[in-house]
């Protein structure tokens, strides 16, 4: 069984096609599109390659992983009449904190100076669960997307998404079903965040996924994917 609709899937930041490639390839999806959100170097940008995606009368299920999150429930909120569930993975639709507004305008002086390593291992640790840190196909892809993309996406992709407006009102507005994909250990949506937006959205399942960090895609696929073949009716 496939889904009936086309599924978009939208990355995070400094992530391209490669954090979804464990979960495709434990889906059925016959119309299966992919969003390079890793070429966009603003929002308008992300904005429009999401709708370019998109036929004007059909109907879409999105699954966003952490900023492809945003960039999912932000395009959803605006075209609800074209979504037809929306998958949030490591995503907090209630903003960024002040907190990560603080690390994130230091991330930016950091790679505006050139004094940013993408190959540190502490902000690289920030992402990746401590049982997955050793794996090759956990921590390896982590790094060679980074170093593939480069400083300058990380950058764009920092500038273009911040700040995060709350989008939990306009969500809460829509009858779409909303799954929430949550790991336990996450350093950067934590966990007890998105059982908030759970509760503040009446459409919304929370699903959360036991002993991983924010790569959940690529550490626990399986569990993953089988969520979202729930969701999508794949």
């Amino acid at each position: 069984m496939s889904a009936t609709h086309p599924v978009l899937f939208l990355p995070g930041t400094l992530c391209d096609e490669r954090v979804f490639l464990p979960l495709w390839r434990q889906l059925s999806i016959a119309q299966r599109r992919y969003v390079p959100l890793q070429w966009a170097s603003t929002l308008d940008d992300m904005m429009a390659l999401t709708g370019d995606r998109v036929l004007g009368d059909e109907k879409v299920h999105l699954v966003g992983y952490s900023m492809g999150g945003f960039i999912a429930a932000k395009w959803a909120c605006e075209h609800i009449h074209n979504v037809a569930s929306i998958t949030l993975i490591g995503y907090d639709a209630s903003g960024l904190s002040k907190d990560e507004l603080i690390r994130r305008k230091q991330l930016v002086s950091a790679l505006t100076s050139g004094k940013f390593n993408l190959s540190d291992e502490h902000y690289l640790n920030r992402f990746i669960h401590p049982n997955y840190r050793h794996e090759d196909s956990v921590s390896n892809t982590v790094q060679a997307m980074a170093n593939d993309l480069g400083k300058n996406t990380l950058l764009a992709h920092t500038q273009a998404t911040t700040p995060r407006e709350n989008l939990l009102p306009a969500l809460a507005k829509s009858k779409v079903p909303i799954s929430i994909i949550a790991a336990s250990d996450d350093n950067i949506a934590p966990l007890a965040k998105l059982r908030a937006m759970a509760t503040a959205l009446p459409s919304a399942s929370l699903n959360v996924i036991e002993e991983s960090g924010h790569m959940l895609p690529i550490e626990q696929p399986c569990k993953v994917a089988a969520i979202i073949s729930k969701t999508i009716g794949a």
